[in-house]
């Protein structure tokens, strides 16, 4: 029961206090008493610490080394000529006409110049 009232005592008691603090006329106002109530205040602290690799610094990994880049020279192109045509035309007597109009020659091939034109005459 003691410690039911003894909240209610406190305050009765600090009301006393500041009551007889102002009755007081202000010429008997340098002996003042004060009566307070303090609260402490605790800060919260873990009950444990976390394990180490929590606290442990964060490094960035160490760069690689890449060497640029080495291109090989793009390939030529080759050119490659048309094969060339053959100066001479071959004449058939018999049966007559050039080749390639005339396949078989019983009297044998006779080498002709070429003309300009291109395709031997018909």
């Amino acid at each position: 029961m003691f410690k039911r009232n003894l909240p209610k005592a406190a305050l009765v008691l600090s009301g006393l206090a500041v009551a007889a603090g102002l009755a007081l006329p202000p010429s008997a106002a340098q002996a003042r008493v004060v009566v307070g109530v303090g609260v402490p205040w605790v800060e919260p602290v873990p009950y444990y610490y976390p394990p180490a690799p929590y606290y442990a610094p964060y490094y960035a990994p160490a760069p690689v080394y890449v060497p640029p880049p080495v291109y090989a020279p793009a390939p030529q192109p080759t050119y490659v000529a048309p094969a060339a045509q053959s100066q001479n035309w071959y004449y058939c007597d018999n049966p007559k006409g050039y080749y390639p109009y005339v396949q078989n020659c019983t009297s044998g091939w006779r080498q002709v110049p070429a003309s300009p034109g291109g395709a031997p005459p018909q």
